[in-house]
């Protein structure tokens, strides 16, 4: 498995967890459609995104 596929699944399970708990403490319930939203999110990101970002800070 490729570094960004391992950032983007461990980020993916990091925003889930910290959305499930968020919405228990604050809200009293999980929203399911926030955390699924949060973990597609959180794996596009660290695949796609961050690694673009530090690519191009890199070269500067």
């Amino acid at each position: 498995m490729s570094k960004r596929t391992k950032d983007g699944i461990i980020s993916a399970l990091v925003f889930a967890v910290v959305a499930i708990l968020f919405g228990y403490f604050i809200y009293g319930e999980i929203k399911w459609s926030a955390v699924i939203g949060l973990m597609i999110g959180g794996f596009i990101s660290w695949y796609f995104i961050i690694p673009k970002v530090n690519k191009l800070g890199r070269r500067e």
